[in-house]
């Protein structure tokens, strides 16, 4: 059947080809030869066509043979036909029902879609109907949210409105005031709200505002009213004795500060009524405090000096009433600075504790008083001007100035009066610093509220400083010597008691600048220091004026220029002053050289210095002329007399000269630096002896093999030197 399937297809299309050739040919005018090349070429593919060519096949044979083929299977397909007839009938039967159910199904599909459309319809409509709520519900959530900020501005909640009613102040109060105001602050706008919450209509002009405002006020009055009570109550307990007020403060008003600020807000009037009530009652408890504190401080106060402790004491003075004897207590301690300057060390230690003090019988000079009371001022300024901030907000300084004004005042006072019989020059220097290093700690935590007070502190001690110091020079410039007591060689009282003063004030001069002392204090006190350096020297001068012996003199000054220097090292003090009295050391000392071995050596010294003033006069009188001698005719007896005496009294006089420095000074440092001076004058005076009789002789005397050697007496002066 395939073959003969094939054989008909290439029939049919060779058929049709001969069709196309005959139409063709019908109608040759008409052809195009190019389309029938492309169809000629065309079928030339055809794989058949090819192989009948190849074979070299009839073509007119071959379709007779083709055309008998077909007719063979047209009846073979007859036959098959009226053989299956009854399975074409029952196939064409299957194909009806199938139309049938078709028919049904396309039914069916049709019902399917024509609901499908109506559910589109109603979803784009249920669409719609969602897209509206949506809108709808957003439009209510805001209105919501507006309206949800205006209750929350506008109503007071009930629970908050009950614990102000409620007669307790406590944080249910505090909260429920807060609100409160919150609530009167947004309703009394008469301008639509910011934040949009009033629908841009003022909010007392709305319902709310109109209904609920006067009801809020009559609240703020009762509110107030309550407010004001607890206070007044809570000012009271300030005065009550035992009471600790930071506590107080702390808990009892700091914590509730914004119900002051909330009368504040809404009633001024009551507000300052309050700050008044406040500061009456913290006024007097501070003042009393104070003032009990100081009452018990003057128990333990140490009288260091008194009018009669100055620099100069007449003998008479320092006698004990029942005995001629001198208290030596009376001649240093008053100047003596020992270790008071510790007290510099102790500016933010705790105050006194008098109790304490008292149990232990302990007693303080007034400096470490005023340490201790300007101390506990400090603290309580402090603690009551942070308090003013956070309690008060408004005014801190003015609110400050008012609470601690009468305190400042007491303290102020009582300084003052007992300055009026302060003579302790030390103690007041040591005031004057101790109240500025507690103006530094003030600076330091930024609390200026006391500066004005120890600037008026420092106006009360520099003043009574100068006047007590001018004392000091006064009884040093107008004290009559001969009142003093008797001058031996040894350092007179005076001068112990002026180099601990100058020592004590250099001691804590030190440090002015640091300490911020300055405006004109430092350099007042450089002045007065040189005036009664200046005045003790005088007075020296004087004294050494009632010792008969020139170098008994000269020995008494240099032991009490010593004294001085001695102590000033002692002190390690430098400066000017230590300079002014090394370089009066060092003339006296000189002097003293000068007369020692003039009395041991009289007759050669004498002799030096004329003839060295003679050659001298005569070498300015021949100036012109040049000599190997000195032109002075010496007397041989003499300078031989002169060497023969030295040869044989040198050794001895030298140890007198040693003797007497023994005896006369004590200061084993300054004894061998005047020592050494007296031998080096000594050697220098015998050195220029030596040199005189080189120039005056051409040829050398026979006398002058007695000359001892300048090694040997420097061998001599070094063993000195050292036994010393």
């Amino acid at each position: 059947s395939y073959q003969i399937k094939q054989k008909m297809e290439s029939n049919d299309k060779f058929d049709s080809y001969l069709n196309e050739i005959t139409k063709t040919n019908k109608d040759i005018e008409e052809v195009n030869f190019d389309e029938i090349d492309d169809d000629l070429a065309a079928f030339q593919e055809d794989e058949m066509v090819k192989q009948a060519l190849q074979r070299g096949v009839d073509l007119k044979k071959y379709g007779r043979d083709l055309e008998k083929d077909l007719k063979i299977c047209e009846t073979d397909l007859i036959i098959q036909h009226v053989h299956n007839n009854p399975q074409v009938i029952e196939l064409n039967q299957q194909m009806l029902q199938c139309d049938e159910v078709l028919a049904r199904m396309q039914d069916m599909l049709q019902s399917f879609q024509d609901d499908l459309s109506n559910i589109s319809k109603e979803i784009k409509y249920l669409q719609d109907e969602s897209l509206s709520i949506n809108i709808k519900l957003k439009n209510r959530k805001s209105i919501e949210e507006q309206l949800k900020k205006f209750i929350d501005n506008a109503i007071l909640l009930p629970d908050l409105s009950a614990a102000i009613i409620s007669s307790d102040i406590n944080e249910n109060f505090l909260n429920g005031v807060i609100s409160l105001n919150n609530k009167l602050k947004y309703l009394s706008q008469t301008n639509p709200s910011n934040d949009g919450s009033s629908l841009d209509i003022p909010p007392i002009n709305t319902y709310v505002g109109m209904t609920l405002l006067p009801e809020l006020e009559k609240l703020k009055i009762r509110s107030i009213i309550k407010i004001k009570d607890y206070f007044i109550n809570q000012f009271n307990s300030i005065r009550s004795p035992k009471t600790n007020i930071q506590i107080i403060q702390q808990n009892s008003l700091v914590k509730y500060a914004p119900l002051l600020q909330f009368i504040q807000q809404e009633m001024p009037n009551v507000a300052d009524e309050l700050r008044t009530m406040y500061v009456e009652s913290m006024s007097k408890t501070l003042q009393n405090l104070f003032k009990s504190y100081y009452n018990q401080l003057t128990r333990l106060d140490l009288i260091v000096a008194t009018k009669n402790d100055l620099i100069v004491i007449e003998e008479a003075s320092l006698k004990s009433m029942f005995t001629q004897k001198i208290s030596m207590s009376k001649r240093i301690d008053t100047f003596s600075l020992g270790d008071r300057d510790k007290i510099l060390d102790q500016i933010e230690s705790d105050p006194i504790l008098i109790h304490l003090a008292l149990a232990e019988a302990q007693k303080y000079p007034y400096e470490a008083l005023i340490r201790s009371i300007i101390k506990h001022l400090s603290d309580a300024a402090t603690n009551e001007f942070l308090f003013v901030i956070d309690f008060f907000k408004t005014s801190p300084k003015d609110t400050f100035n008012r609470i601690f004004g009468r305190t400042l005042s007491l303290i102020l006072e009582n300084i003052e009066n007992y300055l009026l019989s302060c003579y302790d020059v030390i103690g007041i220097l040591l005031m004057i610093k101790v109240t500025h290093a507690q103006r530094l700690v003030m600076q330091r935590r930024r609390i200026p509220v006391l500066d004005a007070f120890f600037d008026r502190i420092s106006l009360l001690l520099w003043p009574r400083f100068k006047q007590v110091f001018d004392s000091n020079v006064k009884s040093i410039k107008n004290c009559n010597p001969k009142r003093l007591g008797p001058v031996d060689l040894t350092p007179h009282y005076v001068t112990r008691r002026y180099s601990e003063l100058v020592a004590s004030i250099l001691t804590l001069q030190t440090g002015f600048d640091a300490m911020g002392i300055g405006g004109g204090g430092e350099t007042m006190l450089s002045h007065d220091l040189q005036i009664i350096r200046t005045e003790m020297i005088g007075l020296l001068d004087r004294l050494s004026l009632l010792i008969v012996n020139k170098k008994d003199r000269i020995v008494f000054l240099i032991n009490n220029f010593d004294q001085i220097l001695s102590l000033f090292q002692e002190r390690r003090i430098a400066g000017e002053e230590l300079q002014r009295f090394e370089d009066l050391l060092m003339q006296q000392r000189e002097f003293y050289a000068e007369e020692e071995v003039n009395n041991s050596f009289s007759r050669l010294i004498t002799f030096v210095v004329q003839t060295e003033k003679e050659m001298a006069s005569l070498a300015s009188n021949e100036s012109s002329t040049s000599k190997t001698n000195s032109g002075i005719i010496l007397d041989d007896t003499i300078v031989e007399s002169l060497v023969r005496e030295f040869a044989s009294n040198w050794r001895n006089g030298i140890q007198q000269i040693h003797d007497n420095v023994l005896a006369y000074f004590a200061n084993f440092r300054s004894g061998t630096e005047i020592l050494k001076q007296v031998l080096t004058q000594l050697l220098l005076y015998y050195t220029r002896f030596q040199d005189i009789i080189k120039k005056s002789y051409t040829k050398q005397p026979t006398f002058t093999r007695d000359i001892v050697s300048t090694a040997t007496i420097l061998m001599e002066i070094k063993k000195y030197s050292r036994t010393f």
